[in-house]
């Protein structure tokens, strides 16, 4: 990995871990590209929407109980972090495949969950803050 891609990427984490640590999702707007995406398990294509990918991201952050990485990885232009939590009694494990755009912004977020009750757990969440945002 280039020097400079490494600073991006570590500068990219410590501001992303304070947001996921301290739940300030106000922090998370200035983490988002203009063109932020995100793949998640429902949809084949991404989400391009800067405003679907924020909502989706603090419904999760926000909703998911004791949610914390448990693994940190970078290479190929990519960071991948894995995480924990649950909701309710339900636990799931996931990864989150992170790009970044030259600003060292989030530009795409590619999230895979496991397992499929956690996964429909998540994607209850999502759907109830969506539900709230077109309201």
């Amino acid at each position: 990995m280039e020097r400079e891609e490494h600073a991006l990427f570590d500068d990219f984490l410590e501001r992303w871990h304070k947001v996921v640590n301290s739940r300030d999702m106000a922090g998370l707007d200035a983490l988002l590209s203009p063109g932020a995406r995100l793949s998640s398990p429902a949809f084949w294509a991404p989400k391009a929407d800067r405003d679907y990918v924020r909502t989706v991201l603090t419904a999760v952050l926000t909703g998911v109980e004791d949610f914390h990485y448990t693994g940190e990885w970078m290479g190929g232009g990519r960071i991948l972090l894995e995480f924990e939590g649950h909701i309710g009694e339900t636990k799931l494990k996931g990864i989150d495949i992170i790009s970044l755009d030259d600003d060292g912004n989030l530009d795409h977020i590619e999230v895979l969950v496991r397992p499929m009750n956690g996964l429909m757990a998540i994607a209850e969440l999502v759907k109830a803050a969506l539900a709230a945002r077109a309201a």
